[in-house]
């Protein structure tokens, strides 16, 4: 197998990126990485401290004089800004209507794609996003993207939200899936697509291990040395 390799996966919201990324990173026994972590990250930071978050240059300057690491914890990497475990807070709804006002601005997506490849500077890794393939890790050993029926990803959503005590309506989610489907696809930078060398993968009948395991087989086939 390759000594250094880059995974990444994207899809759309619900398509279950992050369960499977975390899943495939397990089995290849490699780091996973979070590009939407980051994004919420700053989303979260703007919020604390009252900035509008449509104040580019304010969150700018937030996050320049801050500190995102990633820290290895209890077998899963947590979030931390400014030596506080955020992860859990990433999570929230409130985070997910909002994150979309920092993941549009080009300059901020920049200061993200130099973070991402800063915080991941000489090790093998999964990542999963929007347009991790496409724009962030073009040079990426092995792309997919990850899709499901819209359905089925507003019904995993509420599942989840559920899971954290937060009831939300499942016809409210599937609204809220279609819309961030369409401005995802719609944004000027980072839109939402396949890139030409992904695989795609339709998991809207699979489960998490099926999932997992159909990338894993993808993968070894594609990261041995001919």
């Amino acid at each position: 197998m390759s000594d250094r390799y880059i995974i990444t996966i994207d899809g759309p919201a619900g398509s279950g990126k992050t369960t499977a990324a975390r899943g495939l990173a397990r089995r290849l026994g490699v780091k996973y990485f979070s590009s939407g972590a980051l994004y919420r990250a700053i989303a979260w930071l703007g919020m604390r401290h009252g900035i509008d978050l449509d104040d580019t240059d304010t969150v700018l300057e937030r996050l320049r004089s801050s500190r995102i690491a990633l820290v290895e914890a209890d077998g899963r990497e947590r979030v931390c800004v400014d030596g506080e475990d955020v992860t859990d807070a990433l999570s929230r709804n409130t985070i997910s209507l909002e994150v979309h006002r920092v993941a549009d601005p080009p300059a901020i997506r920049a200061e993200v794609g130099r973070l991402a490849h800063e915080l991941n500077a000489g090790r093998s890794f999964v990542t999963e996003g929007r347009d991790q393939g496409t724009e962030v890790f073009p040079e990426a050993t092995v792309k997919f993207y990850l899709d499901a029926r819209p359905e089925v990803r507003a019904e995993r959503r509420r599942r989840e939200l559920e899971s954290r005590g937060e009831r939300v309506p499942a016809a409210k989610l599937l609204d809220e899936i279609l819309e961030r489907d369409r401005r995802d696809r719609e944004r000027k930078v980072g839109a939402l697509r396949m890139a030409d060398d992904a695989v795609r993968v339709d998991n809207s009948d699979l489960d998490c291990d099926e999932t997992v395991e159909r990338l894993y087989d993808i993968c070894t086939s594609r990261l041995e040395p001919t």
